[in-house]
Formats: C-alpha cells, structure tokens, sequence
C-alpha cells in the first residue's frame, strides 16, 4: 500500500478528492501516483487532529478547482461522501468520479440525482491506468501542475530572484561600457581606405524567405524598487499570492511570481468559477452580493510579466491600456466592468485565447481582430446589439 503524502495547502488550482476510507487503498494507490506528477490534490488526510472537520472539508472544497471522486458502495452508504458531493454541485465545481465496483445509485435517490450532473471516467484495471485516465482529461488544465519554485522556500526564492537581477544588471552594465569603448576607438582611429569593389552580377528574382516571427518572451520587472499600489485591494491580493507581510515592503521584481490573479468586487478570490451575476449586472461570489471593487488604476498589474491568468469583475475601470504587453495573458476576464467602453489598447496580447465581458460597458468589439490566437469571446444579453467585423478569426458567446 502506498504511503499518506502531504497534500497541498495552498491558493493555486487543485484536486479535491472524495473516497470513502473503506477504499484508502485503491484512492492512495492512484492519487500517489498523481502526486508524482506533480498534480496538486488535496485529501482528508491534511486535517490535523482536533480540527472542526466539517468546516475544514468545506473550506478546502470551496478552494478547490474541481473534485475527483472514487464512487463505490461504500462511498454511497457514507454521509460525509454525499455530504462532499453536495457541497460541490453547490459550488458549482466539476466532479470526475471512478466506478470502483459496480455501484450503483438507487432510482430516485438523491444519489442519483448528484450524479447526473458529474462526469463519469472510465473504469481501466488499476491504479495507473486511473491516473493515466485523469492526467489526460481535458478539464486537468496546466494550471493544476505544481511548479519548481513553489517548493522552494519565500526566502530562497527571493534570493535566488535577487542574484538573476544582480547578475543582469552587471551585464548590461558590461554591455554599455564595452559599446562606449568600442566607439570611442572607432572615432580615435582613421577610417580605413575603402577600395574599389566590382558591381555584383545580378541574380534571378527569387521570392523572399518568410523570416518567422519569434515566440514573444515576457520582459523582467526591472529592478529592486519597491512597488506602490494604487489601491489597497490590488496590494491585498497580491500579498495573498507572495505571502508578504503587510509590514514588509513588495518589490517590483518579485511581481514576476505572479501567474493569476482574481480581484472579483472588493475580494481577491482564489478562482473566479464561484462567481456569477444577475440579469441586472450585479456580482455575486457563492450566491451572495458584492460592492463594486475599487480597481482602477492597472500600472501594477501591467508590470506582472508572467501573468498568465487575469481577473478583475465588477470593477469601475475605463482604461485598460495597461494591459497591453502581458505577452504570456490566455485568459482575461472583466465581466461586470461597466465603465469600460472601449477595448482600445489590447492589441498586443499575442497569447490570450479566452476573453469574458458579460455585463460590461462594452458594445465594439473591433479592436480584438488583431489578436493572433483569441478565440472565444463572452458576452451578455444586456450588451446587445454588438459591433464586430464580419470573418473575425474569434467566436462570439452568449449568455443570458
């Protein structure tokens, strides 16, 4: 049997897993081996003795990006198994299960009725074909991977962050003092005698070789300056992500260690899928009503050169110029926004490939054909009618 392994604690997208303790072996016996490759996941077996169990299995449920559930005639019987379920279609988070005998719910139970709204995987012999199966399911997005620099210490990591800085900036220095030597050599010494050259024997027209267009690579926040936010939930989410003290000054380089980030109304949120709205625009996270956020100013943000994933519902922005230059940006959302009108200035974002306006200010979706690799755009009832050109490589979505 293989051994309990510490499961993820933490704000980043993971696996919530529900079994009942009846099956320890055969779950264990998987979920270990998605643990070796590096899958985020998170079990029961993180609850320290003496915890409120019920609301820590709710907390990390809430936390969570989708459930993988081991279903079994056990698992039926158990209370806190149905209990985990109904937290999940609660939550609106999607459930892949395992059939790991042939249980089966009865008809018209409520069993039955929570499983018809989960995703059934396919039933292989053993444990390494169960995880073959989940590490190739689609909704396993890169996002779960863990990443080298998350097992590195806070400390370690802004060292190591600090000596790449050093390091550059000794180099470029190099760089500009050996140009500023060369050229003055240049100067101090006479040109050489040209001599004469016999004229090139025309070649035949060719067609030019297509130069291909390099992949863009984020440029590094400069410097070791520290960083002033222009408002305190920005500085508040970004703290949550870094782990910094609030007495503790953020430096402009370790924004490069921001790859999401979700401001929904005044609350920074660790995914934005609890989030919904109504007909009339308002915002609500886990069916309650927020207050508008106070975002407005995206300097910051516009700096955090590895974002990959960004959110900012329900906010008063008008402006989002910033943002232009995020060349690693794939999914943005700025639902809710109602101030903002145009979408001028997204025209150099060459990765994003998913953009959601629902219930915002937006009725010209012109300047999006120039991004190379979108692909789907959300938009609202309430923003009808649209502007977008005809033949535009994206597709439109709507949603009530």
């Amino acid at each position: 049997m293989s051994e309990f392994f510490t499961p993820y604690e933490g704000r980043r997208p993971y696996l919530f897993i529900s079994y009942s303790h009846q099956n320890s072996r055969e779950v264990l016996e998987t979920i270990t081996l998605l643990h070796q490759r590096k899958v985020r996941l998170w079990y029961d077996e993180g609850i320290p003795a003496g915890n409120d169990w019920p609301k820590n299995i709710e907390t990390h449920m809430r936390c969570s990006a989708m459930v993988l559930f081991f279903l079994s005639k056990t698992a039926l019987a158990s209370n806190n198994c149905r209990s985990e379920i109904e937290t999940a279609a609660a939550l609106k988070k999607p459930v892949l299960y395992f059939a790991l005998d042939d249980a089966r719910p009865d008809p018209g139970s409520e069993w039955e009725a929570l499983l018809k709204d989960c995703l059934p995987l396919p039933t292989p012999g053993g444990a390494r074909e169960r995880a073959d199966t989940v590490m190739g399911h689609k909704k396993l997005k890169r996002s779960f991977y863990l990443r080298w620099w998350e097992k590195l210490p806070r400390g370690l990591f802004g060292l190591l962050l600090s000596i790449l800085l050093f390091g550059l900036t000794l180099a470029g220095a190099y760089g500009v003092y050996a140009g500023w030597f060369d050229t003055w050599i240049a100067g101090a010494a006479p040109a050489p005698t040209s001599l004469p050259t016999a004229s090139p024997t025309p070649s035949p027209t060719a067609a030019p070789e297509a130069t291909p267009t390099p992949a863009p690579t984020p440029s590094f926040p400069p410097g070791m300056d520290d960083v002033i936010f222009p408002d305190d939930e920005q500085e508040k989410a970004v703290r949550a992500i870094l782990g910094t003290d609030k007495d503790k000054a953020v430096k402009l380089n370790e924004l490069a260690a921001v790859t999401e980030l979700s401001i929904v109304g005044h609350m920074f949120a660790a995914d934005i899928g609890h989030t919904t709205f109504t007909h009339e625009g308002d915002c609500l996270v886990y069916g309650s009503k927020v207050t508008e956020g106070k975002v407005k100013d995206l300097s910051v943000i516009g700096r955090m050169a590895y974002l990959e994933k960004l959110a900012l519902a329900y906010q008063p922005l008008s402006d989002v110029k910033a943002l232009n230059g995020l060349v690693m940006l794939n999914e943005l959302y700025l639902s809710g926004d109602r101030a903002l009108i145009s979408l001028t200035g997204l025209a150099d974002l060459p990765r994003l490939e998913t953009l959601h306006l629902e219930h915002s200010g937006v009725r010209d979706l012109s300047p999006l054909v120039d991004l190379p690799s979108l692909k789907t755009v959300t938009v609202s009832a309430d923003m009808l009618p649209l502007l977008w050109p005809e033949g535009s490589a994206f597709t439109v979505i709507l949603v009530p």
